[in-house]
């Protein structure tokens, strides 16, 4: 009875931690004659010129900084290294941050007990969004496109949570790269 118990009342408090953690949503597309082996180093294309949505991010250095260390820690993982000229891959990013509002329907069906909750529940958020483009320099053209989404309320302004949302959200990404693409 007791391990009941003890569940009964952890559990409300693990589900209050865990809605506070933001998720991430990432997903990914590969060319489908990607050579294993063709490629051992990138370098970087010049950052989008176009503004991401939000003033708090336009031209800010830190975040660029923070995303390329991200995307060149995920890029060393895989076994490629940055190179000043002469690169087998290029690498480009865009980023995007806007307001996003969700609209739940409450289950009341379920037999939950929605006192406070009338039918609809809605959450306002800051959503950010960074798309990576891999591309085979001497083809010209794109190898692999990922992208990632997150909630960013609250990291913007605050660089503690900015880089460990954005580092996190590079692992989560780079997770759907193929493996076993980039031969060691």
């Amino acid at each position: 009875m007791r391990p009941l118990i003890r569940t009964l009342l952890i559990a409300p408090i693990v589900y209050v931690f865990s809605a506070c953690v933001p998720a991430f949503t990432v997903g990914a597309n590969a060319a489908s004659d990607l050579q294993p082996s063709a490629y051992r180093t990138f370098s970087w294309e010049m950052p989008d010129q176009f503004p991401t949505g939000d003033p708090r991010l336009d031209n800010n250095p830190f975040f660029v900084q923070e995303l390329q260390k991200a995307v060149e820690g995920q890029l060393g993982k895989l076994g490629l290294s940055p190179a000043k000229s002469g690169a087998d891959l290029s690498v480009h990013f865009h980023a995007t941050v806007r307001d996003r509002v969700n609209v739940y329907d409450v289950d009341q069906a379920a037999g939950y007990d929605q006192r406070g909750y009338q039918g609809t529940q809605t959450v306002q958020y800051e959503e950010g969004t960074v798309l990576v483009d891999i591309a085979d320099v001497k083809g010209k053209r794109v190898i692999w496109r990922g992208w990632m989404q997150t909630d960013l309320s609250g990291a913007i302004g605050n660089n503690d949570e900015l880089v460990k949302r954005v580092r996190e959200g590079m692992a989560k990404l780079f997770a759907q790269f193929p493996a076993g693409c980039i031969a060691p």
